[in-house]
């Protein structure tokens, strides 16, 4: 079944993404990439950072209802739209579209940070906090920094405490789209190692995930391989 919906990134390809060159006006391709001082990658106009050093802009950066990103001078992503998708002009460049010209791995991560954070600062959602928490994840995984881990573990219970029942839309198999619940996703990222391939953000017995998960006020009933398809999270009543 074709995705009709919306443009998708697959988490399983932030270590393989290509970088790639756009155009800052219009967001298309242009020649090949350049590089400004040894100290980041250009995108015509833009740099991108390549270090894992993330210095927050404000407690609550990369969390729901947080706007000081857009005035952070460090986001190369401020003056750059990053378009949700529209059903009605499927084919125009989306936030998916930046993501996809992120080069993969470590070198990436602070980057795709910006742009998620940045995304979610203009359009709430909980696609937008999820792929947010994936990045601050992924450089805690490349610097260890606990200030990155606690914001990461921030992140992730925005996606619950916010968008709760959100979901996102993955593609594979041939063009084959599915969506997923991102309740399941965000409880499964801090479960299992697998699930992300970063340091798990709650180190010990994946036990203690649930526990902390339990104290945010949510129930995980871890999923099942062999697909890990199968996570239930449910709200504690008390």
């Amino acid at each position: 079944m074709k995705n009709q919906h919306r443009k998708v990134a697959r988490p399983t390809l932030f270590k393989s993404l290509t970088l790639a060159v756009m155009s800052l006006a219009v967001l298309s391709a242009c020649e090949g990439p350049s590089t400004a001082g040894g100290d980041g990658t250009v995108i015509n106009a833009i740099v991108l950072p390549t270090d894992t050093l993330l210095n927050l802009a404000c407690i609550n950066v990369g969390i729901n209802g947080e706007q000081c990103v857009l005035s952070d001078p460090e986001n190369p992503y401020i003056t750059v739209a990053t378009t949700e998708f529209n059903v009605n002009s499927a084919d125009a460049e989306t936030k998916f579209d930046l993501a996809n010209n992120i080069p993969g791995g470590p070198t990436g991560a602070k980057a795709r940070f910006y742009l998620w954070a940045t995304a979610l600062a203009r359009f709430p959602s909980g696609e937008n906090q999820w792929y947010t928490a994936r990045a601050l994840h992924e450089l805690f995984d490349a610097n260890s920094d606990p200030l990155i881990q606690e914001q990461a573990l921030k992140a992730y219970r925005s996606n619950l405490d916010n968008f709760f029942g959100s979901v996102t839309f993955f593609e594979c198999c041939g063009g084959v789209s599915f969506s997923v619940n991102l309740n399941e996703q965000v409880a499964d990222d801090l479960y299992r190692t697998d699930s992300t391939g970063f340091v798990r953000l709650i180190p010990g017995d994946p036990l203690n995930a649930q526990s902390l998960l339990a104290e945010w006020g949510y129930t995980y009933k871890p999923a099942t391989p062999p697909d890990f398809n199968d996570g239930l999270v449910t709200v504690n009543a008390f």
